[in-house]
């Protein structure tokens, strides 16, 4: 890794005195270059495939082009622009003999097309009608935050006396930085509705669908209602309308054609067919030449067990998905229950330590903070799952049974 980022290989990779043995910690130039480039790319290009998906299969119209939305646009293209800046900028340098190491080629390259990757995300997610992004949002955070540890160690080595400044590509990186914050900003921000949504045309719709991911995920868009409630006893002409997922009319359909393909293959099961050897007449010498068998089938008649149709397998087809999406929030927030007393435990030996830097205290105290407001979100969002689909099944049941207690009387 250390020919990768210098030709004579004077930079390291990963310097623990550098890095955690020290009163002033920092990275070394070359985990910056790659790991803290890298990570935000990873990230996108992991999480692409399944969101590309599911914005597939979850259409809800065309959003019109909005300031918010072209402003966002015409960012991911400068940062696109400002990563191949450098880019061309090593190829310049090349063709002026100043051979630079493979890193300051590959990062720009892969960070470039990253850029690009995200600016088609967002016109993508405009065509599907996805309002706000939880996969972008991330993006942009986990961009940030790997770009403010190199923001400081450049101010740092800047500040030092004497010290050499490549000053085009600190120019670049500070774009880049400030690009990669205002973007951030606009994320926040939630995008008009589709364009034929029945929101548009709905007098009390609930703010959930049209909220940003960051209302959702903190349910701050209930806080309106909680106001209100607080200030006067509430009424019906108060409650939001329902949304349109939760809705009978979107909801039983889906059980009641799983049930249907349960009743269908419970009614007609295939048959199954058995072999045993044919038994051939006495009178008949069995030849020499005969190599094989005969055989006869026998049909099988299937038992009462076998063509009973199963509601369980019908309500796991309709509802398993999202039952799984709560057991994975779950199996997060119990295994960020184990770090909690794992941090506490560094906190308690760095107490004792009187030769530990000062800044090891503020870590550890900022990962427990950070650790519980995780779980608490995660837990948080479970149980939303949770009730949301308990109650999505309820209905589903109970339209069910109505609708067939609907045919029987009109027979």
């Amino acid at each position: 890794m250390e020919t990768f980022c210098s030709y004579d290989g004077s930079d390291r990779f990963w310097d623990v005195n550098v890095t955690w043995h020290t009163e002033n910690p920092d990275f070394t130039k070359c985990f910056q270059n790659t790991v803290l480039v890298w990570i935000p790319c990873i990230y996108l290009w992991l999480c692409f495939p399944f969101y590309f998906l599911y914005l597939q299969r979850h259409d809800q119209g065309y959003i019109r082009m909005s300031h918010l939305n072209k402003a966002k646009t015409a960012i991911g293209f400068l940062l696109w622009l400002v990563c191949w800046a450098d880019l061309f900028y090593s190829f310049w340098e090349r063709s002026q003999s100043i051979y630079r190491a493979p890193v300051y080629v590959v990062s720009p390259t892969v960070l470039g097309i990253t850029m690009l990757l995200a600016t088609f995300l967002i016109q993508y997610e405009r065509i599907k009608g996805e309002q706000s992004s939880g996969v972008l949002l991330n993006f942009w955070i986990i961009a940030l935050l790997c770009a403010i540890i190199i923001f400081r160690s450049k101010v740092l080595h800047a500040l030092k006396p004497g010290a050499s400044i490549d000053l085009f590509r600190d120019v670049t990186f500070y774009i880049y930085f400030l690009l990669v914050l205002v973007e951030l900003v606009l994320s926040a921000f939630p995008d008009k509705p589709p364009l034929f949504s029945e929101r548009v045309s709905d007098p009390n719709p609930c703010p959930e669908s049209g909220a940003s991911f960051l209302s959702k995920i903190t349910f701050w868009w209930i806080s309106s209602m909680m106001i209100k409630g607080y200030k006067r006893p509430l009424e019906t002409t108060d409650l939001w309308s329902l949304n349109k997922e939760d809705t009978s009319t979107e909801v039983v359909p889906v059980l009641a054609k799983n049930w249907e393909k349960e009743y269908l293959k419970a009614k007609s099961p295939p048959v199954k067919i058995t072999y045993s050897p044919k038994k051939k007449p006495i009178e008949q010498p069995e030849s020499a030449d005969e190599t094989g068998e005969e055989v006869e089938a026998l049909i099988v008649k299937p038992t009462a067990k076998d063509v009973e149709s199963s509601l369980f397998k019908a309500l796991y087809k309709t509802f398993g998905p999202y039952f799984f999406m709560s057991s994975f929030f779950k199996i997060v927030h119990d295994l960020l229950m184990f770090s909690g007393p794992g941090i506490l435990k560094l906190l308690i030996q760095f107490v004792g330590d009187k030769s530990a830097p000062d800044w090891h205290g503020y870590l550890y105290t900022a990962l427990l903070f950070i650790c519980a407001c995780v779980q608490t979100l995660i837990l948080h969002k479970y149980f939303h799952i949770c009730f949301v689909t308990g109650m999505r099944l309820k209905t589903a049941i109970i339209g069910l049974v109505y609708r067939k207690v609907c045919l029987h009387r009109s027979y």
